[in-house]
């Protein structure tokens, strides 16, 4: 049996406002990749692939737990793919206040865990538990960037 997949198209219009966003402010194009690469977009600066980005949003603040938690599988394919390559894989986040970034080979502890909600034996699993301290900021949360361009409109 096929597992269910969970990413909505709204997910994915979010994910695009936010790496539009990274693009401007990092000077990069992003290109969506095939789901068997398990991150969620390849960088490129002048045609040259700079790394890759798994890209989430969050309706809580930052701060609001002491950590970020995500795959184990995740978390191994990034530093995988970025072995490979000799570039980065980050996690870009954005929450409801703003967005921030690590690089997938900074420093975790693993914990069992995973989400509860939606009756899937396969969303727990060992999770890797990064310092929200880790984290380097990169500014307004893209909904707080929009609203404030609204305002200035």
């Amino acid at each position: 049996m096929t597992r269910a997949k969970y990413e909505t198209l709204e997910n994915l219009t979010e994910e695009k406002n936010i790496l539009g966003y990274i693009s401007q402010k990092w000077d990069v194009s992003c290109s969506k990749m095939p789901i068997s690469y398990k991150l969620d977009y390849a960088m490129y600066r002048n045609d040259e692939l700079v790394g890759f980005a798994e890209v989430k949003s969050r309706t809580h603040a930052f701060r609001t737990f002491d950590t970020y938690i995500i795959s184990l599988s995740k978390v191994m394919s990034a530093r995988r793919l970025a072995s490979v390559t000799s570039t980065k894989s980050l996690l870009i986040v954005n929450w409801s206040n703003l967005i921030g970034w690590i690089d997938f080979f900074s420093d975790f502890s693993v914990r069992q865990g995973g989400r509860s909600d939606r009756n899937d034996w396969q969303d727990q699993e060992p999770m890797c538990h990064f310092d929200i301290n880790d984290f380097k900021l990169i500014s307004d949360s893209v909904s707080s960037a929009a609203k404030i361009k609204e305002r200035e409109e």
